[in-house]
């Protein structure tokens, strides 16, 4: 069964750096890659579930719907953003990985390829970060940091960022003290 996109590659287009021209086939999979290595653990496999049972459905409403948009969906798109521009140098054929060179145009270097990646991968974070805060001020009863194997405290990481260990938790928080909360974040 595909994966429900929870955004079409147009309104990536129509948002991002992404041009209009690019073949949505060319990263239709990034956005689908994204939602199940990235949004899935942060919101674990009950919620993760619910929400793509409800998008589907477009039954989202109340505080799913805020999660939707104002977390899940502007991280999908930063995050298959950041996913594709890593990968849109290259092509891969029956002759081989090639990179393509059109005419008039200088090619760029992969070390700005890569700061171009992080600008999109660090604004998927920030939402991270505010989503963190919001999910413990808002109880929504299928958010678990670890279920069904996937651990949200393990697998939400700021990439190349630093680990301050426990000494940021909240000490008057009963759920960050234990782990599942992020309230200091």
């Amino acid at each position: 069964m595909a994966t429900k996109l929870f955004i079409s590659p147009q309104q990536i287009q129509q948002t991002t750096i992404l041009g209009g021209n690019i073949d949505k086939d060319k990263f239709s999979f990034c956005i689908e890659s994204t939602q199940i290595n990235t949004i899935e653990p942060l919101l674990g496999s009950e919620l993760y579930d619910k929400i793509v049972a409800d998008f589907t459905a477009d039954t989202l409403a109340g505080n799913y719907l805020i999660l939707f948009n104002e977390f899940v969906f502007p991280i999908t798109k930063f995050e298959s953003t950041a996913q594709y521009l890593k990968i849109a140098p290259y092509n891969v054929a029956n002759g081989g990985v090639y990179k393509h060179a059109p005419d008039n145009a200088n090619v760029v270097d992969v070390e700005e390829i890569n700061t171009l990646s992080e600008i999109y991968h660090n604004n998927a974070q920030m939402y991270v970060q505010r989503f963190l805060k919001w999910i413990c001020k808002n109880n929504l009863t299928e958010y678990k940091t670890y279920q069904d194997e996937v651990n949200a405290e393990k697998n939400i990481t700021l990439r190349g960022g630093l680990y301050f260990g426990d000494r940021f938790k909240n000490s008057n928080c009963d759920d960050c003290y234990n782990g599942i909360c992020s309230c200091e974040l």
